[in-house]
């Protein structure tokens, strides 16, 4: 079978690739390349404010999302165990209406889905399993295990950080493991204010409270594999998060826990012969600053538009020339977010009195810099990269 591109994955990043690309005319087929189980997860993802544009035009006419609780303001809360007092700084939409939405994974993959299903520019090759994958002719073939194989002028791996692109000596990545877990938790809660996500550095690690609506609110609590917390029963964790969440919330009750190893993959170049990575293939980085789904957007949106620029000027679609720029425009982007995350990870968890004390005064300088400040919001919202969208 033959088509424009073929995309490995199963995730989000793996259906809005192919929606963006098929609403620019593009074939795609699509390889899971493993079983489709039911979404169970109760994850959440922040969406910016470019990222609800992008995600806007990919719907339609569906306004569903619109429906989400818009975030106007971001809390950062750090008890300074040098000088016993809270620290806090806070982000506030700034060239934007708002910094963004937060909204269930679950909701996402159905909306994609549906559109998936009738899109006459995508095939889903749901019970394929992967063998091999060769280049052939100015073509790459994707060899499968029961059938013919399917040829495409473009390979794009977006299926996740132990993707099996790593079986091939095409890509080198960089990994840590954060040796942490993330309890993420859905809970019915009673707020005192509208609009706001939090994030609380603890001593344990930090705990991000992110309402997707009046009613509902998605606890993110990164913890060390060693850390007490996780040995904790129910209802001494739900007061030890109620400690944490006083400043903010009148009472809450968890109504889903589960727990997610945390781990970092940084790919060093994107790209490879008629190869793009994208997603958490290219990129798995630390929940921490909430922008893994939105870098992985700006990845989307740059690799199609690198594609309808080199197709245009007769440059055979998946030509290195168009992949090489795809690479080049969102290198500094990536690497920023995702070792800055590292980093600002590394930096709450020292114990170091004489190191704590000197971090505590940089972001103490950050907090007082407005223009600092405007410009990591602007970066983090997208401000400017989808505005010709």
């Amino acid at each position: 079978m033959q088509t424009d591109v073929i995309i490995i994955g199963t995730g989000i990043s793996a259906k809005l690739t192919a929606l963006y690309l098929s609403l620019h005319r593009f074939k795609v087929i699509v390889f899971p390349n493993q079983a489709i189980k039911e979404d169970t997860s109760n994850l959440v993802t922040f969406f910016s404010s470019g990222s609800i544009k992008f995600l806007s035009e990919i719907l339609g006419g569906d306004e569903s999302i619109l429906s989400y609780e818009s975030i106007k303001q971001l809390r950062c809360s750090q008890y300074d165990q040098l000088d016993k007092e809270n620290f806090e700084f806070n982000f506030d939409n700034n060239k934007e209406d708002i910094l963004g939405k937060i909204i269930p994974n679950k909701k996402i993959n159905a909306l994609l889905d549906n559109l998936i299903l009738s899109n006459e520019n995508i095939h889903i090759s749901t019970n394929e399993l992967i063998s091999d994958i060769k280049h052939q002719h100015h073509q790459i073939e994707v060899i499968t295990k029961t059938s013919s194989p399917f040829s495409g002028k473009l390979l794009i791996m977006a299926d996740g950080k132990n993707s099996i692109i790593k079986r091939y000596d095409d890509f080198q990545f960089i990994t840590h493991d954060f040796e942490q877990i993330a309890l993420s938790m859905t809970a019915k809660m009673d707020r005192k204010s509208q609009n706001i996500a939090y994030q609380y550095f603890t001593p344990d690690g930090p705990l991000a409270l992110l309402p997707y609506s009046s009613s509902h609110s998605s606890i993110v609590w990164s913890l060390k594999k060693n850390s007490n917390i996780l040995k904790l029963d129910e209802d001494t964790l739900h007061e030890a998060i109620k400690n944490i969440l006083k400043p903010a919330v009148n009472n809450f009750e968890i109504t889903n826990l589960q727990k997610f190893n945390l781990t970092f993959s940084f790919a060093k170049k994107l790209f490879s012969e008629r190869t793009a990575i994208i997603g958490d293939t290219a990129h798995s980085i630390h929940p921490i600053a909430g922008q893994g789904l939105n870098l992985i957007i700006k990845d989307i949106v740059c690799l199609t538009k690198q594609l309808i620029k080199y197709k245009s000027l007769g440059y055979d679609l998946g030509d290195v020339a168009a992949l090489n720029e795809y690479d080049n425009l969102r290198k500094s982007d990536n690497v920023s977010y995702s070792f800055g995350t590292l980093i600002l990870d590394e930096v709450f968890s020292i114990e170091n009195k004489h190191i704590r004390k000197l971090t505590n005064s940089l972001f103490k300088t950050f907090n007082q810099n407005k223009t600092l400040k405007n410009y990591f919001v602007n970066s983090a919202t997208g401000y400017g990269y989808f505005n010709n969208l």
